[in-house]
């Protein structure tokens, strides 16, 4: 008797390595999209960090000589005089008052203010008594009487913007409402 040689035995075929291969070029291909993706992060992140630092600087300057507004009044009906109450922004560093430059709106003319200039004087509170007159520097623990020159063309209007501007550093917008034109009346 012949024995039957039947071999049932299925040949399966060596397929990992196939995988392993993909698997591999998916692998690199990721780290080199992780690679290009952390180089544009990082180039953000240099970016960003380099306009706060700017706009920081910016900020710091503008903030360095900023004059604050506290109140004010008429000072002189006949000559358009105006005192305003003022002192510098916590932060700012002493200004020179030659640094100080007003301009105002008076209808169509404006009037820019100049210390030593006769439409321009800053003096110290304190030494108001004795009238006005250029103080020389202004410091932040200080509050300031600051008395602008108007001219004809103020006279009569209710609404004067005045803008307050020291050189290299900040400005100050301020709107005087001038609802009476009696001499020490409220102008802001």
């Amino acid at each position: 008797m012949m024995k039957n040689n039947n071999n049932n035995m299925e040949f399966k075929e060596d397929n990992f390595a196939a995988i392993g291969i993909g698997a591999m070029i998916v692998f690199i291909s990721l780290i080199l999209v992780a690679a290009v993706a952390s180089a544009v992060i990082i180039q953000t992140a240099e970016k960003l960090q380099q306009n706060a630092q700017k706009t920081g600087e910016d900020t710091s300057d503008e903030m360095k000589g900023k004059v604050m507004v506290l109140g004010g009044y008429l000072d002189d009906q006949a000559n358009d005089n105006y005192v305003l109450v003022v002192k510098l922004a916590a932060g700012s560093d002493p200004v020179s008052t030659d640094d100080v430059i007003t301009q105002m709106q008076c209808g169509t003319t404006q009037v820019v203010g100049l210390v030593g200039g006769g439409t321009l004087a800053i003096e110290e509170l304190d030494d108001l008594d004795d009238g006005i007159t250029d103080g020389g520097s202004m410091d932040i623990d200080r509050g300031y009487g600051m008395q602008i020159t108007g001219n004809a063309d103020c006279n009569g209007l209710t609404e004067i913007p005045v803008y307050i501007h020291v050189k290299g550093a900040g400005s100050t917008y301020e709107l005087l409402q001038i609802d009476d034109r009696t001499d020490g009346a409220a102008i802001i």
